[in-house]
């Protein structure tokens, strides 16, 4: 639940706007306590973000498909102001030109995401 005068803010980015067809892309997700109190994230597991691409409605990668995170609660605390920031790659390997989008997702509940998009060309 957020707390009166809460003022989380996520960005997802990447690297660039435009890859070459097996270019990697680096995503970062920004999250930032925009307010001027302390905020406690509160998380059901030992994962902290993920990142998911699409290309239109189609899943193509999602970084924990193939992880496993204990069951634990935990929490992530931000000071006022205070960034928390995750980077991860995807090496696009077999991908086609097209446009995609990447969604970061702070997975503390409630989830918190953002998205941004990319252009795969020839």
């Amino acid at each position: 639940m957020s707390e009166a005068g809460e003022k989380i803010i996520v960005k997802v980015l990447t690297d660039k706007s435009k890859y070459r067809l097996s270019e990697p892309v680096r995503m970062t997700l920004k999250i930032l306590n925009g307010g001027v109190l302390p905020v406690k994230l509160i998380f059901t597991s030992t994962q902290r973000y993920d990142f998911t691409i699409l290309k239109g409605d189609e899943e193509v990668w999602r970084w924990s498909k193939d992880k496993v995170f204990a069951m634990v609660v935990g929490s992530v605390s931000l000071k006022p102001f205070e960034t928390r920031t995750y980077r991860e790659t995807w090496n696009a390997t077999g991908a086609s030109p097209g446009e995609y989008k990447v969604v970061g997702v702070v997975t503390s509940r409630p989830t918190r995401k953002a998205t941004c998009t990319f252009e795969i060309k020839n």
